[in-house]
């Protein structure tokens, strides 16, 4: 691997002329193609803005102007002009360089930058309170793949161009979000330049573009041409996502993600691994969609990453992915069920976070009849500290009405889902682990939705929940404990868990969350309250942002694997 240690000694861009500047990007993009397909990462989200962040340096000197990018994902170039190429070697490993930007690897980073739709918001923010404190530089905001049309960005253009401020919005449009982009403001801006004009200017902003984004030139220019602009301005910047790997070009999502590749044909190196749970999911899904003619799924940008591609591709007419619109997506579902659909909607947990309102307010008040898949509940492992699923029990257990289950398994989740299916009454949630699904063995076959009793034991009894079974399976056989195998966090079955527990001196709960909030010291209050005469302990996260890893690594680091645990039940 290129160590990237020659870019550590190169001229700033402000000082290169049109040759140099070319030439730099040649080598930043071979650089990136070639680190990438040995670690892993973001490879064709950054290789569509080595122009237009070499352009942002030429114009501007960071950290003085903040480039706000939305989201991280696509700063590696930015992250190599500032001095940071040693790191790529080291990325997707504990420890390793971020995924996306943050202020705890450069002082170039100035804010966490991994969800998309904060940086209209956060930059106009920093250019108010600079506005006001006297300082005249500029705030960039890189808006990127289809963040434009989060919620939280329309709320914050609104705001910004009644403003007056020193705010300049970048918007890197190259035609997706995660999966292809999607709707109005898309279409416009793919293919319809002076209307997207004329949208911009009648809310009040000045518009400068379509510029073509791999011509560092043209994108210098623009910056430039709007140093003394009055209104907001709003570059425009199309830009070809996977830029300059011709294994991109056909892939469904432009290789937005992909793990270490082979660089000729873009097919994932070494050995293949086994069948993600979410593509388990997924294809079960296409199996419910050929069974239930009302169901509908929906997923917010996110089809690979939910195992939706194959169903998408068949029913077309029942599906729809929004782009990113969290909260859009979670409130659809409420008409589609008044119109007689059966909604099936799909996140990744972080994104999930991102709908609470409309999931308390719109599914839950209403008892809208949905399924709810919530994928990567639990670690997410490298996705950066933001990404972890790690508060789903937290934020969703005290939604009056709302079921949630954990299921331990694949199998665990088939059998849950058909038994939900067939008395469903209002919102249900399906809290997903992330990895293979070899990680997640099946050790029971339960037929009802009630806890499991998966081994008798002796004196201590443990409570697992939902991803914990597997080691908490190995943990019970090595010491004769019983196990139980929860599944249903909300609403909690008391009187069963009471009815276990009797039998034994202490309970150990074990679950992939963070501990305050989580089940664990629910089950403790309960039992505490039904007057269970049991000692109990809760092993699970602490109250910190956890940083990115493996699952293994994850587990081990913060004493959940075997050796921890035990370790925790013979204090």
């Amino acid at each position: 691997m290129h160590d990237g240690s020659d870019f550590d000694f190169l001229t700033h861009p402000l000082s290169m002329d049109e040759e140099q500047l070319v030439d730099l990007a040649a080598s930043i993009r071979r650089f990136l193609i070639s680190s990438t397909s040995e670690t892993g990462g973001h490879i064709g989200a950054n290789l569509g803005t080595v122009e237009l962040t070499l352009a942002l340096h030429s114009v501007f000197k960071s950290p003085d102007v903040p480039f706000i990018f939305d989201t991280g994902h696509q700063g590696y170039t930015h992250k190599i002009l500032t001095k940071r190429a040693g790191l790529f070697r080291s990325l997707n490993s504990i420890g390793g360089m971020n995924r996306f930007l943050t202020p705890d690897e450069s002082v170039h980073d100035l804010i966490e930058s991994s969800h998309a739709g904060t940086a209209i918001s956060t930059g106009l923010g920093l250019a108010i309170g600079r506005r006001l404190a006297g300082n005249a530089d500029p705030v960039v905001a890189v808006v990127g793949d289809s963040a434009l049309t989060e919620g939280n960005s329309l709320e914050a253009l609104n705001h910004a161009v009644v403003e007056s401020t020193n705010l300049i919005i970048v918007i890197n449009d190259n035609g997706f979000a995660i999966s292809e982009g999607f709707g109005g403001i898309h279409n416009v801006l793919q293919h319809d330049a002076d209307s997207a004009r004329k949208f911009f200017e009648a809310l009040g902003a000045h518009y400068v573009g379509p510029v073509d984004g791999h011509d560092t030139v043209a994108i210098i220019s623009a910056l430039e041409s709007v140093a003394s602009e009055s209104k907001l301005p709003i570059i425009h910047i199309r830009t070809e996502k996977g830029r300059g790997l011709a294994a991109a070009k056909d892939h469904p999502t432009r290789m937005h993600y992909s793990p270490p590749f082979q660089i000729d044909n873009g097919w994932p190196s070494g050995l293949p691994g086994g069948r993600s749970f979410s593509d388990a999911v997924g294809n079960f899904l296409l199996e419910q969609m050929d069974l239930h003619r009302t169901m509908f799924c929906i997923t917010p940008s996110t089809r690979y990453a939910t195992g939706l591609d194959a169903v998408f591709a068949k029913y077309p007419s029942r599906c729809s992915d929004p782009g990113m619109a969290e909260q859009h997506a979670m409130s659809l579902c409420v008409g589609l069920e008044k119109a007689g659909m059966l909604p099936v909607i799909s996140y990744q947990s972080t994104f999930m976070q991102r709908a609470y309102d409309q999931l308390v307010h719109d599914l839950a008040f209403s008892s809208t009849k949905a399924i709810i898949l919530s994928h990567r509940s639990g670690l997410a492992g490298y996705d950066n500290s933001t990404h972890h699923g790690l508060y789903d029990a937290a934020l969703l257990r005290t939604i009056p009405g709302l079921r949630i289950f954990r299921p331990s398994s694949f199998l665990d989740f088939k059998n849950l889902f058909s038994l939900e299916l067939a008395v469903l009454d209002g919102p249900v949630v399906f809290l997903l682990p992330y990895g293979e699904e070899e990680e997640f063995p099946a050790l029971t076959d339960s037929k009802s939705t009630n806890p499991v009793l998966v081994t008798k034991g002796s004196e201590t009894l443990l409570v697992s929940v939902g991803s914990m079974l597997g080691v908490s399976k190995e943990v019970a056989s090595l010491r004769g404990y019983g196990l139980v195998d929860l599944r249903i966090i909300a609403p909690l079955p008391v009187e069963d868990l009471v009815s276990i527990a009797e039998n034994y001196d202490r309970v150990v709960v074990l679950e992939e969350a963070t501990s305050s909030g989580g089940i664990g010291f629910t089950i403790a209050s309960s039992l505490a309250q039904a007057s269970a005469r049991v000692s109990i302990k809760v092993l699970s996260f602490p109250d910190v942002f956890v940083g990115p890893g493996s699952r293994k690594e994850l587990l081990s680091l913060h004493g959940l694997d075997v050796a921890g645990i035990l370790k925790e039940i013979d204090k």
